[in-house]
């Protein structure tokens, strides 16, 4: 008898799972790694557009290396404008203008870095990009800290706006000693608060941000004086054509009035050239003090000329000689003669 009931076919063996090539797998890793970092530094700089920077990796590097760590964050409010028209009058005068890279200004740089051949080099980069290098990155170079600081710079002037940018870069700044921030600084150098800093003080801080461990704020030497002269001589600048607007306010924009319809508008005001880096940083440190020595000649001579002045000026008077008297003075008396045992000797009248 013939079996007409269909047969079920065999069963297939289950196809062997394919493996995943080790360069797939890291590639995948590192894609997905990359994304959540970048989302991370979006989150990050978001929740710094309202609350304090908590520190930055110099910070960590420079307590690595021993130094006491000081940061004293502090509102824009309370830090003096006159900090705000020097930062921007010594780092990046056009700080309201650009979008947060000035092209021209990196253009320059590269010129002038050629043209010395390396011995004298120039930075372009702006205060917005800075606080990007110091809030998210290291310092060094490398195209990857560079690239990513370009784009962060970017974020930060679309999510926190130029007044932002400089509260948290004049908090984060480096100052030397493991000082951070203008307010550590400010109480560090000139024992006072930085809402209370004069313009000269502020140019002074101003001026050693490029070197901050070299260069001396409270005790400037020849360079750092030369170029605290030049800073505040831009910080009038600055005030007077409104550089400082996007920061300060309309109190500090320019006040000079708008030329007339066909009028030829008055030429853009020239900043006066800050002086090269010098090649030594001693020459941005100010001189030990020394105490005098005291010189006995010199003492002798300086009495002497103080004792002959005494004399010219204040001659003492002649002395007074004895007075004459008028009369013969009296003569003396004629002392009494011995007298004998037996009494008294009687004289008598010649």
């Amino acid at each position: 008898m013939t079996d007409d009931t269909p047969h079920s076919p065999p069963p297939v063996a289950a196809r062997a799972k394919s493996v995943v090539p080790l360069w797939r797998r890291l590639a995948v890793g590192t894609v997905q790694l990359g994304g959540a970092v970048f989302a991370l530094f979006h989150l990050y700089a978001l929740a710094l557009s309202i609350l304090p920077a908590p520190g930055t990796l110099l910070m960590i590097q420079r307590a690595g290396q021993g130094e006491k760590v000081r940061q004293d964050w502090v509102s824009l409010d309370k830090i003096s404008p006159n900090l705000v028209l020097a930062v921007i009058s010594a780092e990046d005068a056009k700080f309201c203008a650009h979008d947060g890279i000035d092209w021209d200004a990196i253009g320059k740089a590269r010129e002038y870095n050629r043209k010395h051949d390396g011995t004298k080099r120039r930075g372009g980069s702006t205060i917005s990009q800075q606080t990007a290098k110091n809030v998210f990155f290291w310092n060094g170079g490398g195209m990857v800290r560079k690239a990513g600081e370009a784009w962060m710079t970017y974020v930060i002037e679309a999510v926190w706006g130029k007044r932002r940018i400089m509260e948290v870069y004049l908090n984060v700044a480096e100052w030397g000693d493991g000082l951070f921030g203008a307010e550590a600084a400010a109480q560090a150098r000139f024992g006072k608060s930085a809402a209370d800093l004069t313009p000269l003080e502020a140019a002074r801080l101003a001026a050693v941000l490029p070197s901050p461990n070299k260069w001396s704020a409270d005790k400037p030497g020849p360079y750092v004086r030369k170029r605290t002269g030049s800073i505040q001589s831009r910080m009038r600048v600055v005030a007077n054509e409104g550089y400082a607007a996007c920061v300060l306010g309309d109190d500090f924009r320019s006040n000079l009035p708008k030329p007339e319809p066909g009028e030829t508008p008055r030429p853009p005001p020239v900043l006066e050239d800050l002086p090269d880096a010098p090649e030594s940083g001693d020459e941005g440190l100010a001189a030990p003090a020394e105490a005098p020595v005291p010189d006995e000649n010199a003492n002798d001579a300086l009495n002497d000329l103080l004792d002959s002045a005494d004399e010219t000026f204040n001659p003492a008077p002649d002395p007074v000689p004895d007075p004459v008297p008028e009369t013969d003075p009296p003569p003396e008396p004629t002392p009494d003669p011995p007298s004998d045992e037996s009494g008294p000797t009687i004289l008598t009248p010649k």
